[in-house]
């Protein structure tokens, strides 16, 4: 956007704490995946115009250098330029406050029916489906050929090892996971 179309950031001292609070927990209980950053972008500089596009670039930039998360860290420097240090703490516990909530509530409902056979047999069906859904994909992405023998097979040795043996999980992938690197170097053109 040139300088005359960006629209221009709200006056910080306009903004109260608690629609600080409000927007972040907002973005809280409805980012999914790590895609905080874009999400923030989405509520703070398109839908309230409380910061502007350089500004809040500065952030992501600034965000990505410091150790931590990156979506906690943008938080915290966008609260901070609204409002200084309250508003950087409104900010933070803003998105982490709702999720909390969840999670807890989350498991204390998974330990009141944590010996429950029914929710035991529900679960396993979900992980055998997700097993399922997981050997399907590889099945059908997976050209044709040699490699995808070797995917297979490395596939189902992972799986006896951590399903059916019951071995660490970190251990079998340290020890299988340069096999699959091979394997995906074989798949490259120009490589056999």
């Amino acid at each position: 956007m040139t300088e005359a179309t960006q629209p221009h950031s709200a006056d910080p001292t306009q903004i109260s704490l608690a629609a600080i609070f409000a927007a972040f927990f907002r973005l809280g209980v409805t980012s999914f995946g790590g895609g905080t950053a874009a999400w923030l972008y989405r509520a703070i500089v398109q839908h309230r115009h409380w910061i502007d596009d350089q500004t809040y670039l500065a952030g992501v930039g600034l965000s990505r250098i410091v150790p931590g998360s990156a979506g906690v860290s943008l938080t915290v420097q966008v609260g901070q330029r609204l409002r200084g240090g309250w508003g950087a703490l409104a900010a933070v516990l803003g998105l982490l406050s709702g999720p909390l909530f969840i999670v807890i509530g989350v498991a204390t409902g998974f330990a009141r029916i944590a010996g429950s056979p029914v929710a035991h047999a529900f679960l396993d069906g979900v992980a055998g489906a997700a097993i399922g859904l997981t050997f399907a994909t590889g099945l059908v992405l997976v050209p044709r050929g040699r490699t995808q023998i070797g995917q297979l097979i490395l596939t189902i040795v992972t799986f006896a090892a951590v399903g059916i043996l019951r071995w660490p999980m970190l251990p079998v992938i340290f020890c299988l996971a340069p096999v699959g690197i091979a394997l995906a170097l074989l798949r490259q053109p120009g490589r056999r």
